[in-house]
């Protein structure tokens, strides 16, 4: 149960109806989720930078398909906690503390899993 009501002035079901609040809402979700997945997104263009030579040959089609399917595998946990911001955004106008600290525990983790390699 969170801390926060939900916003009187906009349903679940009317999310699509404001246009512009969803676009504010998407945008500070995908800021959480662009912090949390820098280093993905470095080894996601290191990735395609290195296979710009093959640019229109199947090895350029196997080596972004194989980029694509490292980020999304290593950026789950972040997708899915980006929906969540997202969905509180329109609903609380807000992130909550707790929503807060858990991408707080997801930075943490990654920077541990990242000194133990």
């Amino acid at each position: 149960m969170s801390y926060y009501s939900p916003n009187p002035h906009f349903a679940p079901d009317d999310f699509s109806a404001d246009r512009e609040k969803l676009e504010r809402v998407e945008a500070e979700a995908g800021w959480y989720f662009n912090s949390a997945t820098k280093q993905q997104q470095a080894r996601f263009t290191d990735r395609m930078s290195a296979a710009f030579a093959y640019r229109g040959s199947p090895r350029w089609e196997r080596e972004r398909e194989a980029a694509q399917k490292e980020f999304t595998e290593t950026t789950a946990a972040a997708s899915a906690l980006c929906a969540e911001t997202a969905r509180e955004l329109m609903e609380t106008g807000e992130v909550s503390e707790a929503l807060s600290y858990r991408w707080d525990e997801l930075a943490v983790a990654d920077a541990m899993a990242q000194a133990a390699e």
